[in-house]
């Protein structure tokens, strides 16, 4: 027999795991995008914040602190609305 806290536990980890999912696409993603990327560009700035040069590992970081933010703020928003629910 399930209980309700079980099921929202077993919701969170299955969510949990697949924003890492996410977040390991997205470092993915950003590592081949370093590798192929460039050419006669050699930085990025998104919205003239930050300089994010086009290698591997700049990409890769980027790109998962990017998935990161955006789930994140997702995640707390659902968390906000839930409790309004």
């Amino acid at each position: 027999m399930t209980t309700e806290s079980d099921e929202r536990s077993a919701g969170r980890r299955i969510l949990s795991f697949l924003g890492l999912g996410m977040i390991a696409l997205g470092g993915a993603l950003g590592f081949i995008v370093g590798s192929n990327g460039g050419g006669d560009i050699n930085a990025i700035e998104p919205f003239g914040l930050v300089t994010v040069p086009i290698s591997p590992g700049a990409m890769t970081l980027y790109g998962m602190g990017v998935i990161a933010a955006a789930i994140g703020t997702l995640y707390v928003l659902v968390s906000v609305a839930s409790r309004y629910d």
